[in-house]
């Protein structure tokens, strides 16, 4: 008897704290490209290319700063195989709204956002450019 009571109040317990999924939403990931420095990423007819690390100046792990600093970078946008812009981008950790959706690209169907420049500065090691990498959220 005790065996029959238990199963019933567990069967109770699992059913009554059940969720329901079809009244869950769930958004749609992000998709996160990483951009090496020099190179090109495709999406769709649109072509990104990674030229310059026109300046750097956040700063580094182990210093103190008054200012966190700022990197601009400058992309190259074709589409169709044209060059339509360079497009230069500022990437600020104080100020999120520069870094808004579409501040690479931006159109009906697609918006490209330069979101974060990799690696981030230590103290007495100079990054080389070719290590740098910028991260691009895609939305379609």
């Amino acid at each position: 008897m005790k065996y029959l009571l238990s199963v019933l109040v567990f069967f109770t317990i699992l059913f009554s704290f059940a969720q329901d999924s079809t009244t869950v939403k769930v958004k749609t990931p992000k998709i996160v490209s990483k951009l090496m420095y020099g190179k090109s990423i495709t999406v769709d007819d649109l072509e990104l290319k990674f030229v310059a690390v026109e300046s750097d100046s956040r700063c580094p792990k182990g210093v103190q700063c008054v200012w966190a600093g700022e990197a601009v970078v400058l992309l190259d946008v074709f589409k169709n195989g044209k060059k339509l812009e360079q497009k230069r981008v500022i990437i600020s950790p104080t100020n999120s709204l520069v870094n808004k959706i579409g501040n690479v690209f931006s159109s009906e169907t697609l918006k490209v956002s330069g979101f974060n420049i990799a690696p981030y500065p230590e103290y007495r090691n100079k990054i080389k450019p070719e290590d740098y990498y910028i991260q691009l959220d895609i939305s379609e």
